[in-house]
């Protein structure tokens, strides 16, 4: 059953005549990673899982902020009757109609450039939070779902590891995630706006493509009105050769051209949570190669900006700067 909650390793080896590529499943099955990057959701898929009861599987070491998490996590998720438990009692909601669940999926890829003795390989690893619910067994036994969203996480150089580096016992590699994973958006607030956003595009019948670019159309307008709050702990640089990390040294938003503010963890929360009175929030993830910068409007359950960059690491002074309206 616990294979359902990771994805897959896919190994491409590049030689100077062909390009072959061989899958394993280690984490999940491919077919069921595509489900998140289609574009609809039938309404009869809505209706199931409306009729469902929602299990969020927390991370063992957010047993302390265990109450900050559920409160914001509920007040962002409007769809279900929202539940928290331990991702060692998946098995018991894995195969029942009766539930959905929000649970870290994930996958790696590894390219070589050569075949042989001596050859290299480089390995990708990407992390994200999929919403699924039970579909069918099919003629083989095996659990199929439905697919409603994927939500990009944020490791740490040992988390990636964990993917990269964890065999092929994904019931471990699964454990390990949860018990030792270091997600840097994984935090309350970060949550609640995520989990709000699946809940409007469900409603919409939406899907969204995960390298769609996001700009709404009034968005100038709406930044100047209000402030954009920064969790701080998003702010970090990566050493592309050795991916080393560090706290970034380097203040990317002084070319903002309207308000913000940099917040710790309970500073977002007494904003959004406690005083109820943030609107904008913003959000930096680096996904091993990839780089996703978006922004909430959590009045309106919804992004209104998002930006895909592929190759690049680390947050930049540009990124801030489109913003403000340049091309």
């Amino acid at each position: 059953m616990r294979k359902l909650l990771i994805l897959f390793s896919l190994l491409v080896l590049v030689s100077s005549s062909c390009i072959k590529q061989m899958a394993q499943s280690k984490m999940l099955n491919p077919k069921d990673s595509q489900q998140s990057l289609k574009k609809d959701i039938t309404d009869d898929m809505i209706e199931q899982l409306k009729s469902t009861t929602t299990v969020f599987f927390y991370k063992k070491d957010q047993i302390g902020q265990l109450d900050s998490l559920k409160e914001a996590a509920t007040a962002g998720w409007n769809l279900t009757h929202l539940i928290f438990d331990d991702i060692s009692n998946f098995d018991k909601y894995a195969s029942d109609p009766k539930y959905s669940y929000f649970a870290i999926e994930g996958y790696t890829t590894t390219y070589q450039s050569a075949v042989g003795p001596g050859a290299n390989a480089s390995g990708f690893t990407h992390y994200f939070l999929g919403l699924r619910d039970f579909k069918d067994i099919d003629n083989k036994g095996k659990i199929t779902t439905n697919g409603f969203c994927r939500i990009e996480l944020y490791p740490n150089l040992a988390t990636i590891a964990t993917g990269e580096y964890g065999g092929n016992n994904s019931n471990k590699i699964v454990n390990k995630l949860y018990e030792k994973g270091v997600f840097y958006n994984w935090t309350p607030i970060l949550l609640k706006a995520q989990l709000e956003n699946v809940a409007t595009n469900i409603k919409n019948n939406i899907r969204p493509w995960l390298f769609q670019d996001i700009k709404n159309e009034d968005l100038t307008e709406i930044l100047s009105k209000d402030t954009l709050y920064v969790p701080q702990r998003l702010l970090m640089d990566f050493n592309a050769w050795n991916g080393k990390e560090k706290i970034k040294d380097v203040n990317v938003f002084t070319k903002y051209k309207y308000n913000y503010r940099i917040c710790t963890d309970q500073e977002l929360y007494d904003i959004f949570q406690t005083q109820k009175r943030g609107k904008l929030l913003f959000e930096y993830v680096k996904s091993c190669t990839d780089k996703f910068i978006t922004v909430y409007d959590l009045k309106a359950a919804c992004i209104i900006y998002k930006k895909y960059t592929p190759a690049s690491y680390n947050l930049k002074s540009s990124d801030i700067e489109a913003l403000n309206g340049k091309e």
